[in-house]
């Protein structure tokens, strides 16, 4: 456990998520590759020192909305189920996957990662 502060005070939380996503995603390519190749030197770059490009971004924001989709029940089927429930509410961890995604995908965009606009939440999401 380390006794260094949580990212920059003055950052907004997007970021934060967005800087926590960048590193876990580092986190796991680095540990693939040193498991292959050896112990790579990670690049320097924009993000702690390490670089991260806009299809690495990219990629970061639509592993956050994948994770969604994974944990999103499928809608009921009409067949089997001729009156769903009306008003059901969203499981809580896909709407924390959801707050997260949004997050992520806000902060990179704050960072000033070109992302697909399609990886953005639109005004019809609530960020929670």
């Amino acid at each position: 456990m380390t006794t260094e502060p949580e990212g920059n005070p003055a950052e907004s939380a997007d970021v934060r998520a967005a800087h926590a996503a960048i590193e876990a995603h580092l986190s796991r390519t680095e540990r693939g590759a040193a498991g292959a190749t050896g112990s790579p030197a990670p690049p320097e770059g924009r993000d702690g020192g390490r670089r991260v490009d806009d299809a690495t971004a990219e990629r970061i924001a639509r592993e956050a909305w994948d994770a969604v989709s994974a944990a999103t029940p499928p809608p009921p089927d009409p067949g089997t189920d001729p009156a769903p429930a009306r008003g059901a509410r969203e499981p809580e961890e896909v709407t924390e996957l959801r707050r997260r995604a949004i997050a992520v995908a806000r902060g990179l965009h704050q960072l000033g990662y070109q992302l697909d606009e399609t990886l953005l939440p639109g005004p019809d999401m609530a960020a929670g």
